[in-house]
């Protein structure tokens, strides 16, 4: 490793932060991995002496060579005409043509032949890796040659390249987890239909391990000066069961030494249960921000003893004491909710950290870094933020430009939204699982409540730009909340270190039977100077998110639909095992029948549950009783035409809920049929739902309804929703969630 530092010194001594490709390979030879025998032509000496080059291309195996142009200013060599495969005989003349066409380059590199197959599947791997702020060093493993871009961006999202967070997988102690779900290493090790295996996992996994101990010295915050931003070898050749890098790239820095200066679990607390509450920015004469604000943490029921007001007036507001300055405040103040112009910021979290009175901020006031001309101010509020934590360690600043944060166990909503435009933070809603919402974008956390009015969560914590306290903050201490059950997530951005948190949140939130849902904004990346083809650029922060999290347990919603979908099933079904993932479909509609029969793949993750056996029997009985059988034969997907009751099919539920080859439910019904009660003159108390909520419950098992007509039947699917039963407007649709809620 010594070495390698005196190589990155001399090349950074030289004006370098990239090393030519014969450094590459002499950086993988000291780590012990596999590199082709070859010898530098500088362009000066071209054309070499006969018998000089006669000796050096006889110390190379077999009789061909490759030549490739070293250049830093040509970075895609074959596409330039830069690489060429020719007889050993050849390579006086081809060496004089490539001094022609690249007359500018360091020389010509001559490397030996290394047979493989080009464009196929599992003999041109691509192993890089690259520095990320947010999860530390990443490795990625997937398709190479020339052509890696297109193969992966033609493959579905998910599959090529395998990615990992190197500091997780040390946690983990090992790379075979990682090996064996890169989706390439299937043809290199032989399991995919009529394939062989080209390599032993050893091989791989010593690169990986040989990756691993290069970047554990060369990264922020390790022993070395220098930082690899990105190293990559592409292709890294399968051949003759031996892996031998046929390219190199790698680019290095000085490194990084500081790290985020997180803020402490009693500082998150305070914002997330406060026992004393402060508002800065309310209007004594007008219905302002900090005015709505107040009023809703009266309405939420917070008590108004303990409720301050920053501001220059005698008297109360709305019940609460007014004070002139932070030092005033009778009682540390748990929560500091800010809602004044920008330009006031600084001097008032200056005045707050001061004090020793305040923990925790929730500051609303926009207009700081997220605005052009706003950065002195975003960077004077840093300032403060430091200055205040090493006067109190549980100092810290939420926002700005956030909505605020709703919290029911503290009784407290700082959210500016009137109440007449959305009702939230006075109650839960006792038919789902206990629930947190922890949000960079407020705008997204109230038009998922407003949209999906059953959801009550018991936090809705909106962290907007994230100057101090993140979204990974929160989600790190609300997963050891013992009554929180499920945490929605929304994300845009992440801080340093924050993937690597956020990934120990959500194995955190799995190993004790909570669900993490994530949705990841930004998935587009803009702006990058990535060389196409390469890791940068392949495996994005997106790619990155969604593999590590997802690894990490998280189910990683694709869309906004996806992510209202998770949000149902792990909601209203938590914690009930889905088995084998052996579903059954009742309907009363033809259509909803074949619809969902076309969605149950044989490749899973759901399949449908067998009808030859007891189950058969027992749901024949109920059709013949019920005078079905003369039009239903049992099937599954079973159309129990509109001819059916409600009696009918809680028996049909109930029997097919029983049966222990059957791991979930889907319930489908057009409920327009007059056999069933679907209006609220008709009676919802004793429907269909009612009725099959409590089985559900009773059983344990996922039970997912679909209901796919208009908004005369709300109430119908409100009565549903009131049972714990998730509901959707469509079969494929409920279909679509129950498989993602199995897969998950």
């Amino acid at each position: 490793m010594k070495e390698i530092e005196s190589l990155l010194s001399r090349a950074a001594q030289e004006g370098r932060w990239a090393l030519s490709e014969i450094e590459v390979y002499e950086v993988l030879d000291k780590i012990g991995l596999t590199t082709p025998q070859c010898f530098l032509a500088p362009l000066q000496d071209i054309p070499l002496p006969a018998a000089r080059l006669q000796e050096s291309l006889a110390a190379l195996p077999g009789v061909q060579v490759v030549l490739k142009v070293s250049s830093a200013k040509t970075l895609h060599k074959t596409e330039a005409g830069g690489v060429k495969v020719c007889a050993k005989a050849e390579a006086a003349a081809r060496l004089s043509e490539m001094r022609s066409k690249f007359p500018n380059a360091d020389g010509i590199l001559v490397s030996e032949f290394v047979p493989h197959a080009v464009f196929s599947l599992g003999q041109e791997l691509m192993l890089g890796a690259r520095a990320d702020k947010a999860f530390g060093p990443i490795m990625t493993l997937g398709i190479g040659g020339t052509d890696a871009e297109g193969l992966t961006a033609a493959l579905k999202p998910g599959f090529s390249p395998a990615v990992a967070a190197v500091k997780l997988v040390s946690d983990g102690g090992g790379w075979q987890d990682f090996l064996d779900r890169a989706w390439i290493w299937r043809y290199v090790s032989g399991q995919v239909r009529g394939g062989r295996r080209l390599a032993e996992d050893a091989s791989l996994l010593r690169w990986l391990d040989g990756f691993q101990r290069l970047l554990a010295r060369f990264s922020d915050g390790g022993t070395s000066p220098w930082a690899i931003e990105e190293v990559e070898v592409n292709p890294l050749a399968v051949s003759d069961e031996r892996i031998v890098a046929l390219d190199g790239v790698l680019r290095f820095r000085k490194a990084r030494s500081a790290s985020r200066d997180f803020p402490s679990p009693k500082a998150v607390w305070s914002l997330l249960k406060p026992a004393t509450v402060a508002v800065a920015g309310v209007s004594e004469k007008k219905m302002n921000m900090g005015r709505i604000i107040l009023n809703n943490v009266v309405e939420a029921g917070f008590d108004k003893s303990r409720l301050f007001l920053l501001k220059d007036y005698a008297g109360e507001i709305d019940g609460a004491r007014c004070f002139k300055s932070p030092a005033d405040f009778p009682e540390p103040v748990d929560m500091f909710v800010v809602a004044v112009p920008s330009p006031e910021v600084p001097a008032l979290l200056r005045a707050s950290a001061e004090s020793g009175k305040v923990r925790g901020v929730a500051l609303i006031s926009g207009g700081m870094g997220e605005k052009s001309g706003s950065e002195g101010v975003h960077a004077e509020v840093l300032d403060v933020i430091a200055a205040g934590r090493r006067k109190n360690p549980d100092f810290a600043v939420s926002g700005g430009n956030s909505l605020g944060i709703v919290s029911v166990p503290a009784k407290v909503n700082t959210f500016f939204i009137p109440k007449r435009k959305l009702v939230l933070g006075a109650e839960e809603n006792p038919a789902h699982a206990r629930t947190a919402f922890v949000s960079q974008s407020g705008a997204f956390v109230i038009s998922v409540v407003s949209k999906m009015e059953w959801l009550k969560p018991a936090y809705c914590v909106t962290v907007g730009n994230q100057m101090d306290v993140t979204v990974c903050d929160y989600v790190e201490q609300l997963v050891e909340d013992e009554t929180v059950k499920v945490v929605l997530v929304y994300l845009e951005g992440l801080k340093e270190e924050d993937g690597l948190k956020l990934a120990h949140g959500v194995a955190r939130a799995r190993a004790t039977g909570k669900t993490v849902i994530v949705y990841k904004a930004g998935r587009t990346p803009t702006g990058t100077k990535a060389v196409m083809g390469h890791t940068a650029s392949i495996a994005g922060d997106f790619v990155v998110a969604r593999s590590v999290l997802t690894a990490a347990g998280a189910l990683f919603a694709e869309n906004f639909d996806h992510f209202e979908e998770q949000t149902q099933m792990s909601c209203f079904c938590h914690g009930r095992p889905v088995g084998q993932g052996r579903l059954f479909v009742l309907s009363n509609a033809g259509f909803e029948t074949a619809g969902t029969a076309d969605s149950i793949l044989p490749q899973g993750p759901v399949t449908a549950s067998p009808t030859d056996g007891a189950l058969g029997k027992t749901l024949a009985g109920i059709l013949k009783k019920h005078k079905l059988d003369s039009i239903v034969d049992v099937r599954n997907p079973l159309d129990v035409t509109p001819m059916a009751t409600d009696a009918a099919l809680v028996e049909i539920a109930a029997a097919v809920l029983e049966s222990p080859l059957v791991d979930g439910l889907v319930a489908a019904g057009i409920p327009l049929t007059p056999a069933m009660k679907t209006l609220p003159e008709e009676g919802l108390a004793d429907s269909f739902p009612a009725r099959l909520g409590e089985l559900a419950k009773a059983s344990g098992k996922p039970v997912v309804c679909s209901v796919a007509c208009g908004s005369l039947y709300d109430p119908y699917v409100a009565e549903a929703r009131g049972h714990g039963l998730p509901v959707f407007r469509s079969a494929d649709r409920a279909l679509r969630a129950m498989a993602a809620f199995c897969r998950g």
